[in-house]
């Protein structure tokens, strides 16, 4: 058991020739650009997702009828749907500030129980959201300042 133990020294034996360096960097720089050219940048480009299309609602008042000097029911048509409510306003004096120009205003304060109708006259889940309720309130302040309902006392 006398054997003597060699020492491997890596800078002699795991030596790699300068030739292989170069083949190996010149192939891969070939590979890389055939890649580069051969890849369409294009295909990649950053598409956002499709939005489903915004199509407004349509109103259009059927019916309103004023039951006390601050309470009223309204009947709109919003689509294909019925929409029956109460509703709850203020009636006041307001001008131009010119003599003359006087004139109601009206500011809707509450809608009620809001209930929805199909086309034939069946009761339908309540859908409408907080721009329907604006729409509804300018919808009616505008009818009923038209065809002067009120009259503020």
């Amino acid at each position: 058991m006398n054997a003597k133990l060699n020492s491997i020294n890596p800078t002699v034996t795991h030596r790699v020739p300068t030739g292989f360096l170069k083949v190996a960097a010149a192939t891969s720089l070939f590979a890389f650009g055939a890649i580069s050219l051969a890849f369409d940048h294009k295909a990649t480009e950053y598409k956002p997702p499709l939005a489903t299309e915004y199509i407004p609602s349509t109103y259009a008042v059927q019916t309103i009828e004023i039951t006390s000097m601050s309470t009223g029911y309204a009947v709109i048509q919003l689509d294909d749907f019925t929409v029956k409510f109460p509703f709850e306003y203020v009636a006041h004096k307001d001008n131009y500030g010119v003599p003359g120009s006087d004139f109601t205003t009206v500011e809707i304060k509450e809608l009620g129980e809001i209930k929805v109708f199909d086309d034939k006259g069946n009761p339908y889940r309540d859908f409408t959201d907080q721009l329907d309720h604006r729409n509804f309130n300018n919808l009616l302040v505008g009818f009923i300042e038209k065809n002067h309902l009120v009259e503020a006392v």
